[in-house]
């Protein structure tokens, strides 16, 4: 056997391990709620409100269009964020002129871009996906600056004297470099934007996640709110652990060899 596939195999258990335990430490923390609280529904009830949502046809439903509006907006705040971000990196100007706006940014909690959104927008599709993209995209902007000026600008100066192009040395050079930080980047934008996409829905849609969460607090019926919420969590514990985990060792592999 390899090292490499000795490393594969190591990575998968890893995954597999970290899985397990967020979700034992979920199942722990509800029963110790249910122990403790007075009014908070067995795990077991909110299961079976998911099954009943199923059944008629919300829960997929529902799950898709958010789904549909989550990898939407943060497509468009990958995207935006990390051409903003490699500039930022590259220019002082750009720095200059965005900084200071991105560190405001940074600092707006994602409640309050749902809020705008919502009397932007009204209610809407384009109200959770802007709010998605408003709120990922401080965290690519910054990240993926960090990383491009941590790229040894001796490095670039050199691979231009010897008339590489600039296409080149941002393929071959600063995308390396900010790769693992792009994996970082989007870790915290997902946070981020996930919390955006869910208050959206709670505030200024009639579908999606959030709606349905609202849609079961209003009746004060908390086994199918707390049912949404434990969706929301899961959905965001795979992606990191899953899929942002295994890209982020794939990404960094280099680091290793």
């Amino acid at each position: 056997m390899t090292t490499m596939t000795v490393r594969q195999l190591r990575a998968q258990t890893g995954t597999a391990a970290a899985v397990l335990a967020a979700i034992v430490t979920i199942i722990g923390a509800w029963q110790l709620a249910v122990v403790v609280g007075n009014r908070v529904p067995s795990l077991a009830d909110s299961i079976g409100r998911l099954r009943s949502e199923a059944a008629i046809g919300e829960l997929w439903t529902n799950l898709a269009i958010s789904m549909n509006r989550f990898l939407l907006g943060l497509a468009a705040a990958l995207i935006v964020g990390a051409a903003i971000g490699v500039l930022m990196g590259l220019s002082r100007v750009v720095d200059l002129a965005f900084s200071d706006l991105n560190a405001a940014a940074l600092a707006i909690p994602a409640v309050i871009w749902a809020l705008l959104t919502t009397m932007w927008f009204g209610f809407g599709w384009l109200t959770p996906v802007v709010t998605v993209f408003l709120s990922g995209l401080p965290f690519v902007i910054v990240n993926i600056a960090k990383a491009t000026r941590a790229v040894p600008a001796d490095l670039v100066l050199m691979a231009r004297a010897f008339g590489v192009s600039r296409t080149t040395v941002l393929r071959q050079i600063v995308a390396p470099a900010v790769a693992g930080s792009t994996v970082a980047a989007v870790r915290f934008a997902i946070m981020s934007a996930w919390n955006g996409l869910l208050l959206a829905e709670w505030f200024g849609s009639t579908s999606g996640v959030g709606w349905r969460s609202r849609y079961w607090y209003d009746a004060n019926q908390l086994d199918g709110f707390l049912a949404w919420v434990l969706v929301f969590i899961l959905l965001l514990v795979i992606a990191d652990l899953v899929i942002l985990g295994p890209i982020e060792r794939y990404a960094t592999r280099w680091r290793t060899v």
